[in-house]
């Protein structure tokens, strides 16, 4: 075993090591974000569910294009 294996043991050994705390505040962060994803397109829904009813049929399809990128993107 050379010098270079030995150095790269040791690295690998630090880059394992994880903080608990780092854990948990990153799954907070991603319970957020998808929460927030997941409200934003609930809340497009409702407001074209509302609007449908008064639209023309140009509007009508021209806006549920727009919800179906938006819901895939």
């Amino acid at each position: 075993m050379g010098f270079g294996a030995q150095s790269m043991q040791n690295d690998l050994l630090y880059f394992l090591t994880t903080d608990v705390a780092e854990v948990f505040i990153v799954y907070i962060q991603l319970a957020y974000y998808i929460a927030n994803q997941l409200t934003i397109i609930f809340i497009y829904c409702q407001v074209f569910a509302f609007l449908s009813a008064g639209l023309h049929i140009f509007e009508h399809v021209y806006f549920r294009t727009i919800l179906v990128i938006v819901i895939v993107f």
